[in-house]
This record gives C-alpha cells, sequence and structure tokens, in this order.
C-alpha cells in the first residue's frame, strides 16, 4: 500500500515517536527485518543475489511463453516499464495476452504481502509497444531492506526499457490538490528506514563493473544526481496531453517517502508539509532512484487518494485507497498510450 496520512489517529501510542510511520519498519518478530545492531536487515537477506541470473531467469521464461514466440525480444517497437501501485492494476487489463512471472518464482526475489499488490510481471504489448509491468510492488514495512524492494525493478531495468512510468497511490499534502488527482512527481524526500537515501540492488553491479578500489569513486560519481531530473520532460509534455484530452486534473509536486506500515499522525503531516512534502506514500522512490542511476528515462507519477489535511478530521482506509486507484486506472492507461506515442514518433523521425 502507498499511502496517506490519518488526520484522527485510530490509537493514541500512534503519536509516540518510536511507533510514527516516519521512521518504523515491521518489527523483526513480526516480519522477520528489523534493526539488528544498528543496521537493517531484511527477510532472508541475500547478500549473494545475482542479477545476470534472475534476469536469465527472466527471460527463458519469456522465450517459452506466447510473447517469445511472437517475436518480442526483436521487435524494434518502442519498450516501456511501467511500475503499478496499490489499486492502479487496473491497467493490466489493456495488456494483450500477458505473460505472467511471479516474483517469487525469479531467484533472489519475494514475493508482495500487501493488500492490493498482485506480486507479479507481467510482459506484452499495449497500443503497438512491448510492455513490462510490476503488478504490485514490495515494500519496506513488508520487511525488505532497499536493495531487496529494488530487485524487481533492477531486473525491468536490466531489459533496457525506452520509458520507465512508475505509479503510486499517496495521500495529499498540499491543500490545492483534490482526491483524485493525478499528480507528477517532480522531486522526491526519502526517509526509508529512517535514511535520507541508499543504494539499491544495483550498488553490487557497481562494484562488478569497477572492481578495483577507484569504484567507489567511478561508481558513485553516476548515484550522485547533479541536478539530473528524474522527470522526463517529454514524458511530463505527453502527459499534459493525455490530460488535456482526457479532460482530467494533472498536478505536479514533491512526494516523500516513509517507511510505514501505520499511516501518519496529524503532527507528523504537519511537519511533512513544512518539509516541503505535497505528497506521502511509502515506495516510488527507491525505484525511480535506481532506475535514473541506470540512466533510464523516467516518469513518477502519484493518484491523490485521500487528502491528509491535519485539521480536518478524517480517517483514512485502505479500501477507500484502492477504490480511488482503481478509478484513477484509465487516466493513467492514458498517460502510458500518449508517451508510448510520443516514443514512436521520436524513432520514426531518427529513421
Amino acid at each position: 500500500m502507498d499511502p496517506v496520512c490519518l488526520s484522527e489517529p485510530p490509537r493514541r501510542d500512534h503519536d509516540t515517536f518510536a511507533n510514527s510511520s516516519l521512521f518504523s519498519a515491521v518489527a523483526p518478530s513480526d516480519r522477520g527485518g528489523g534493526a539488528v545492531n544498528g543496521e537493517y536487515q531484511g527477510i532472508g537477506e541475500d547478500q549473494n543475489f545475482g542479477l545476470d541470473r534472475a534476469v536469465g531467469r527472466f527471460q527463458a521464461r519469456l522465450s517459452e511463453s506466447q510473447v517469445g514466440e511472437d517475436g518480442f525480444f526483436e521487435s524494434d517497437a518502442p519498450l516501456i516499464a511501467v511500475v503499478l501501485g496499490s489499486g492502479l492494476g487496473g491497467l493490466a487489463e489493456s495488456i494483450e495476452s500477458p505473460t505472467v512471472i511471479r516474483y517469487d518464482s525469479l531467484p533472489g526475489l519475494a514475493g508482495s504481502t500487501a493488500a492490493g499488490h498482485r506480486g507479479e510481471f507481467l510482459v506484452g504489448r499495449m497500443h503497438s509497444v512491448r510492455v513490462i509491468a510490476m503488478a504490485g510492488r514490495l515494500h519496506a514495512y513488508e520487511g525488505h531492506s532497499i536493495d531487496q524492494l529494488t530487485r524487481p525493478m533492477a531486473l525491468m531495468a536490466a531489459m533496457k526499457p525506452d520509458a520507465v512510468i512508475v505509479s503510486c497511490a499517496a495521500g495529499g499534502l498540499n491543500p490545492r490538490y483534490r482526491v483524485g488527482d493525478v499528480v507528477l512527481i517532480d522531486e522526491h524526500l526519502s526517509l526509508l528506514h529512517g535514511q535520507m537515501g541508499a543504494f539499491g540492488s544495483d550498488l553490487h553491479l557497481m562494484r562488478k563493473q569497477v572492481p578495483d578500489e577507484s569504484w567507489s569513486q567511478r561508481g558513485f560519481a553516476n548515484a550522485h544526481r547533479c541536478g539530473r531530473s528524474t522527470c522526463d520532460d517529454a514524458f511530463v509534455q505527453a502527459a499534459g496531453r493525455a490530460a488535456r484530452d482526457g479532460g482530467f486534473r494533472l498536478q505536479s509536486g514533491t512526494y516523500l517517502a516513509v517507511s510505514g506500515p501505520n499511516y501518519e499522525t496529524r503532527a507528523e503531516c504537519r511537519m511533512m508539509k513544512h518539509w516541503g512534502a505535497d505528497l506521502v506514500g511509502m515506495s516510488t522512490v527507491p525505484e525511480v532512484a535506481l532506475a535514473s542511476r541506470s540512466g533510464l528515462r523516467t516518469l513518477a507519477i502519484g493518484v491523490v487518494t485521500n487528502m491528509a489535511i491535519p485539521d480536518a478530521p478524517a480517517v483514512a482506509a485502505h479500501d477507500d485507497v484502492l477504490a480511488v486507484s482503481n478509478a484513477a486506472g484509465e487516466k493513467l492507461e492514458l498517460i502510458v498510450r500518449e508517451i508510448a506515442r510520443s516514443l514512436a514518433a521520436e524513432q520514426e523521425s531518427m529513421r
């Protein structure tokens, strides 16, 4: 779940710092993750995770499927990678005869346990473009480290997509937003596991690519953003066209990622607004950051599932989050279709 904020906390212990959504993750006794000697350990942490092995298994499964027989790998049609957040799986219905591959069927990847997240890759075609979609994602509150929860994105990045579109459900902190608004995430903050920024599953790739002692200097050089946007200008323009043609509101703003799993208290919402956050959720940033470090063109999109206004009493419920997200699925599809058209036009102009 990619959440929202409680204007009225359901119980008083949410007001304590130790139980706040800002820095908490699932306790070790609940999920098998947690802090050990000051360092976060995920469920079944696999320090020997091999991306090459996971990609090889993934490609082998595709080759044996109808998608592979239809020339998916040989096609020069644009390839779009999409992450479908809480309740946004409706877009998956637009993928034609998809091949379904569960995350946990691939070495080193875990299954999703969150409501509204299927934990599957869907591979196929949509409106003449090739699509790899993550139907659901992994979260820190499920007990996963940043390394583990970015492995599905690392696998998609290894396929060298022409575009990466990451979607999520989020709570709106900006009073100009309305429930159901689509927000382009043009900046982000991250406090997942109480850390401001962290490497994902691409860290071992940097070590592999630069094995000598200079790897830290040369490898980290690509990690520092140096002003590089994670919001592709051409994709932003395409999203704007989709919004105008589809008649829906399109906003932009800063997204704050926290660990969860509980929704935020009113005091936390006030603090988040003071920090400059327009949206709050429990995902997205690690995936976008990994895709950007991989040199891929990205666009992150948040759907406002409720207004997290501290002084307007309202209780957020996950069923409401899913309902609003489901209704926003058509808007997301319009954006994906317009980006696909823009990629096809770019490709044609280069011939």
